[in-house]
């Protein structure tokens, strides 16, 4: 750095204060550098009063003097203070060279994600450990990956629903017979919970029935149960044609 020379300055013999004319000491001067004066002798700066005033030790040793040359010359003080801002730097710069450098992220919370924005600081992508992953936005965990690969949240919940998947679930509930009520009719569950040959199924949030067609082949006979008084005795024939009876008891 430059010795600083700018502007004159009047010293007083045995005096510690020095004047400056055309000098910017309070940017241009610290304490503890070194005043060269006039008499060309060195002092300590030991106060920058303004811009035009400082103070040294000791007390200036030359003749009165106005309108004088005169020098301040950094010290070492600079390389001291920059060795140490350098260690600080080097000492910090570990945690990030080990963390975020080795492409490491603490363990955040949803109002401040481990991988976020500086302008945005409750959204992001958080890593609460235990093998999870989440997605952040305003402070709120909008999905979770499981370490299984489960996924919940609100994001899982909005998810569209396919027009192929709509139809499918259309369909299924237009071949459904509503149920009304467990009992002994032929359209309710029995209350037994012998199902015979029905099949049950919740569509549309409604418990739904339907008659359970029989895998059966050429030469197979069985009976399907109505209600208590009710059979209905099937035969599958020899020409593919399955044909029914319905027995009625007493």
């Amino acid at each position: 750095m430059p010795w600083y020379r700018t502007g004159t300055v009047a010293v007083t013999n045995n005096s510690n204060v020095i004047t400056g004319t055309g000098t910017s000491w309070v940017d241009a001067a610290a304490i503890g550098e070194t005043f060269l004066g006039p008499d060309a002798q060195v002092y300590e700066i030991t106060s920058i009063v303004s811009a035009t005033s400082l103070r040294i030790s000791p007390n200036y040793k030359g003749s009165t003097a106005a309108a004088q040359g005169y020098a301040i010359m950094p010290t070492q003080g600079y390389l001291r203070d920059l060795a140490a801002q350098a260690a600080a730097l080097v000492s910090s710069y570990q945690a990030v060279r080990d963390g975020a450098g080795a492409g490491k992220f603490a363990a955040g919370t949803a109002d401040a994600p481990s991988l976020r924005a500086a302008a945005d600081e409750n959204t992001g992508i958080n890593l609460p450990g235990a093998d999870i992953l989440q997605l952040i936005t305003g402070g709120a965990v909008r999905l979770q990956i499981a370490a299984d690969g489960t996924p919940t949240g609100v994001f899982v919940d909005k998810l569209p629903i396919s027009a192929a998947t709509q139809a499918a679930l259309n369909n299924l509930a237009a071949a459904c017979v509503a149920l009304t009520t467990i009992g002994p009719a032929p359209n309710q569950v029995p209350s037994n919970l012998h199902l015979g040959a029905m099949a049950f199924q919740d569509v549309a949030s409604a418990q739904q029935v339907h008659q359970h067609a029989r895998d059966s082949r050429p030469g197979d006979s069985w009976h399907e149960r109505v209600s208590d008084t009710q059979l209905i005795k099937k035969y599958h024939g020899l020409d593919g044609v399955v044909r029914s009876i319905t027995e009625t008891y007493a």
